[in-house]
């Protein structure tokens, strides 16, 4: 995903569900010295953070990151099914 600086709220709920309705592996490298061991732990506030502030600038890298999660839990075949 291309980096941008503010989502809609439609993204970050869709997001959200896609997290909500698919079971991860809890451990994930994304690159760059960014090592995830404990993933829902993860997410929980960082999905309530997106949903806060999803169009505020401030908040922009933070977001990406949500969707860099996704993007690499696919891409590494992390993804177990859905729930």
């Amino acid at each position: 995903m291309e980096y941008q600086t503010s989502f809609t709220k439609e993204e970050i709920d869709e997001l959200a569900q896609w997290f909500a309705t698919h079971e991860c592996e809890q451990e994930i490298d994304l690159g760059n010295g960014i090592h995830i061991n404990h993933l829902d732990e993860t997410l929980r506030p960082m999905l309530h953070i997106a949903r806060m502030k999803h169009d505020n600038r401030a908040f922009s890298g933070q977001i990406h990151v949500l969707f860099k999660i996704k993007e690499e839990l696919l891409k590494q075949n992390k993804v177990k099914g859905e729930k």
